[in-house]
């Protein structure tokens, strides 16, 4: 029996993506953005899971998880299984179900960050090839389910590394100035070695050092290393700006931000430190609901993509919670369901420009390459054993 309805009833976000339904029509002009369009499918059958997802591929295989179980399946290109195995469990490189998603190494390895047991990576036919708590077990996790990426394997100098963003709430009680000043958001894990560096502060500007406290979700990182380039970019959750940094030494180094103005999307203002002890400190035990939220940040040719979740203002909150609750009548119902589409852009040459989306599971997709990738809808009224995962491209809207 699938268990969606148990990992998903996360916020009135994950409740109106349920109730999104079909995207609507792109428009017909160049002017009117961009689109994700297919190019080509993958269906694999008979498949019994309780939260099937895809997570990554090459040029060999197809991976995907059975999240709420451990367990990997491999596929060739055509769909044809390969390997099935699980990691749960009193056994070596067990991980759990709120590891993040899966990353590959250029090998083609399976890379796993898990915040409870630390990073495994395994062969695709399930070996165990490294296994360590790189770092002290962290205290949080994700909400809800999706495929976005949450690490990124890189090369710098020949070395494999693993980039994965920083969930620990550290050795400390209470939140203040010195926390916000001292905090490093991201890890890079050597393959090799086994040593782990914390990296990037929060940069000189960043709101999150402006004396006030802020929601746990509010400075999560998302990021995308440009190897080329060595250039990393980053932003935070609630933060709607765009850090750009230089990566050709040792330590990334600050070369720019641009603010983004997304439809839609509302920042936290910032709470004083007494009034916040730092163990609560997430968007609803601080009465702070329906936040906006940046949920992805790939690069993709020339293009920045980045996924957000729009929030209610805080005049709005009232509406979004009889909508949640369902004690709204039907216009208001529909007014707050179209507010709070997930919505993707692109960025390019520093001019955001809107992205129509195809239907896709839980509104989320992973870019790999030049392509992307997205789980075709899981059926509402039966029971799914063949999924369907999509491949294709970002281009400019045509005209007719």
């Amino acid at each position: 029996m699938k268990l969606y309805h148990y990992f998903l009833p996360l916020l009135l976000g994950l409740f109106l993506n349920a109730c999104n339904g079909k995207q609507e029509e792109s428009g017909t002009s160049a002017d009117a953005g961009y689109e994700i369009i297919a190019t080509d499918s993958i269906t694999v059958n008979n498949i019994l899971a309780s939260l099937f997802l895809f997570q990554n591929a090459n040029e060999d295989h197809i991976f995907f998880r059975d999240a709420a179980a451990s367990k990997i399946y491999v596929f060739d290109r055509q769909g044809n299984p390969i390997h099935e195995w699980a990691k749960e469990g009193d056994v070596p490189g067990a991980f759990s179900m709120i590891a993040d998603n899966l990353s590959l190494t250029p090998e083609g390895n399976l890379v796993v960050t898990d915040k409870l047991f630390g990073i495994r990576v395994f062969s695709p036919a399930g070996e165990l090839l490294f296994q360590d708590r790189v770092f002290q077990p962290q205290t949080s996790i994700h909400a809800g389910v999706d495929i976005f990426r949450k690490n990124q394997v890189i090369q710098k100098n020949g070395t494999n590394y693993v980039l994965h963003h920083l969930d620990l709430m550290d050795e400390v009680q209470e939140v203040g100035t010195e926390f916000f000043q001292k905090r490093r958001n991201l890890l890079l894990t050597n393959l090799e070695n086994r040593e782990t560096k914390q990296i990037i502060p929060f940069p000189e500007g960043s709101k999150f050092l402006s004396g006030k406290a802020y929601p746990f979700e509010d400075f999560r990182p998302l990021f995308y290393y440009e190897e080329q380039e060595e250039t990393l970019y980053l932003i935070f959750q609630n933060e709607p700006i765009l850090y750009a940094y230089t990566w050709k030494g040792d330590k990334p180094t600050l070369t720019s931000s641009q603010r983004l103005d997304l439809d839609g999307f509302h920042e936290n203002e910032g709470l004083e430190y007494e009034q916040v002890r730092y163990g609560i400190l997430s968007a609803n035990q601080l009465d702070i609901p329906f936040p906006s939220s940046i949920e992805s940040l790939e690069k993709i040719g020339e293009v920045l993509l980045i996924h957000y979740k729009p929030g209610a203002s805080i005049g709005e909150r009232g509406d979004w919670e009889k909508v949640r609750k369902g004690e709204a009548d039907e216009d208001l119902k529909n007014t707050i369901l179209e507010k709070a589409k997930e919505r993707s852009v692109a960025l390019i040459d520093g001019k955001i420009i809107s992205v129509n989306l195809p239907p896709m599971f839980n509104n989320s997709y992973r870019v790999i390459g030049d392509e992307i990738w997205w789980m075709k809808p899981t059926s509402k009224d039966q029971e799914d054993e063949d999924f369907t995962v999509f491949r294709g491209k970002l281009q400019p809207i045509k005209s007719p």
